[in-house]
Parts: structure tokens; C-alpha cells; sequence
């Protein structure tokens, strides 16, 4: 008699871990495709530098608006993305005094497989900042995600930490959050070997990601 039980009980078990390992399987697959498309950026950003840097900068946080940025995809989890903070501005509970205009690159990692909605990154890559005294390079790293509301649209966040060499006396390091929108489009150049995610299996919901 028992092992009447053990059986329908093991044929259970590979039930569902089947089940669990197609539904890994199926928010990979969403996850990679929804990543090969390309996403333009509009947003915003704060500059933070520390108590003791804002005094030789002269200002402690800085507002940038509008950031404009444009990432491209170079397979499932890495793409490299360009973005444009420019001058800052007084809107009202932050002064600014001081400029700040910068041109970042970075090349990022997402997590695919963390969800079919939202996207958590790590990045590194470098900037050109130009300040009140002149451009200045910085070395970059820090994370952000992406949450897409529908198939087309999303917002991001992000938090940066540029490093600046001492031997540069035209910049301190400093932090930089930003959050904005992204419009996630199909590649500029789908000719050749390769496929738009929209042309594989109709005109599903996800494949347009």
C-alpha cells in the first residue's frame, strides 16, 4: 500500500517542478527579448558633493534638467549607454551657483532573470565634466533598474559615484542620482542577419519589449 502513495506522490513532484522550471524559463526568454530593444531617456539629476568638496566647488547639490540618454543593446544582459546631463538651474529648495554639465558612458549588466517588469543593473564607464573651471574626466560606477509600466514605457533610476583623481583640481568625486522616463524602440539598424523581437510570434504583448 505504500508504495501506491509514493508513486502518484513522485509523478506530483515532477509536476510541478516542471511547472516551476517552464515558468523560469518562460520570464527568461520575456526578459531577453524585452533587453534587445533600444531605450531613449528623458529625465533629471542631482549632483551631491560632500561638505567639505562644496565648499572648494561651490555648491553642495546641484539640479540638472533635461538628462537625455540613449542605451544599445549588445546581447541579453550588457549594453552600453550614452548620456547628457546639462547645466544646472535654481528650482527653488536647491540653489545652484555653480556649473555643471557632463557627458557619461557606460556599459552595464542587467538581471534578466529577476523579473518580466523590472530590471536591476550594475554599470562602469567614465565621464566629461565640465565645471565652472574646465572638463574634467571622471571614472564611474554604481546601479540603477528600470520598471516598465506597459510594453514601450518605463522609468528609470539611477545612482552614480564618479571618482575624480586628486591630481585634478578642477573636480571633486561626487555622487549623481537620476530618474526619468525611457521609450523602448526596435534597433536602428535591423538589416542583415538580424530580427526585430516584434517579427518572432505575432504580435504577442512581450515580444514588442
Amino acid at each position: 500500500m505504500a508504495n501506491n502513495y509514493k508513486i502518484p506522490n513522485t509523478i506530483m513532484i515532477m509536476k510541478k517542478s516542471f511547472f516551476i522550471l517552464l515558468v523560469f524559463i518562460s520570464a527568461s526568454t520575456i526578459a531577453q527579448v524585452k533587453n534587445r530593444k533600444w531605450q531613449f531617456g528623458v529625465g533629471a539629476s542631482v549632483v551631491k558633493f560632500s561638505d567639505e568638496d562644496a565648499s572648494y566647488i561651490g555648491d553642495k547639490n546641484l539640479f540638472q534638467i533635461p538628462r537625455l540618454n540613449l542605451t544599445v543593446p549588445i546581447n541579453d544582459n550588457l549594453s552600453v549607454d550614452g548620456a547628457i546631463s546639462f547645466n544646472s538651474f535654481d528650482i527653488g529648495f536647491i540653489e545652484n551657483s555653480a556649473k555643471y554639465f557632463s557627458m557619461d558612458g557606460s556599459l552595464r549588466y542587467s538581471f534578466t532573470n529577476f523579473s518580466d517588469k523590472f530590471f536591476p543593473y550594475v554599470f562602469v564607464g567614465g565621464s566629461l565634466v565640465d565645471s565652472d573651471r574646465k572638463m574634467t574626466p571622471t571614472f564611474n560606477f554604481g546601479a540603477g533598474a528600470t520598471y516598465w509600466i506597459t510594453d514601450k514605457l518605463g522609468l528609470n533610476t539611477q545612482l552614480y559615484y564618479k571618482y575624480s583623481l586628486e591630481s585634478f583640481e578642477s573636480m571633486r568625486s561626487h555622487i549623481q542620482i537620476t530618474g526619468g522616463i525611457v521609450f523602448a524602440f526596435d534597433s536602428l539598424f535591423e538589416g542583415g542577419g538580424g530580427r526585430s523581437a516584434s517579427s518572432v510570434g505575432g504580435a504577442c504583448y512581450y515580444n514588442q519589449h
